[in-house]
């Protein structure tokens, strides 16, 4: 259940594109510990990334202050040089 509220904060934020896995581990203290992998375009900053990832790091604590620590993991799409790719190369990332 905490992992799919953490799925909607994450999902609600401001400049991600995408969510990839979201993991909820328990420390050693029995605390819990997010992991989650965050996407984002080619056309981001590394200082948006950075400040996009306090933002949500932000949201996950004020969701759910039993937190302990928050593992973000960026993926930044690369910038395409082909205007025209052939279609075969195209993949379709759900969202589930």
């Amino acid at each position: 259940m905490l992992a799919s509220t953490i799925r909607e904060v994450l999902l609600a934020a401001p400049g991600v594109q995408s969510v990839g896995t979201v993991d909820v581990v328990t420390a050693a203290s029995g605390a819990p510990v997010v992991i989650a992998r965050l996407g984002f375009g080619p056309s981001t900053s590394v200082a948006d990334v950075v400040a996009i990832s306090g933002v949500v790091r932000a949201a996950i604590r004020t969701e759910a202050p039993e937190v302990v620590d928050v593992v973000l993991e960026p993926e930044i799409a690369a910038p395409r040089d082909d205007a025209n790719p052939p279609t075969d190369i195209f993949v379709i990332r759900g969202a589930d």
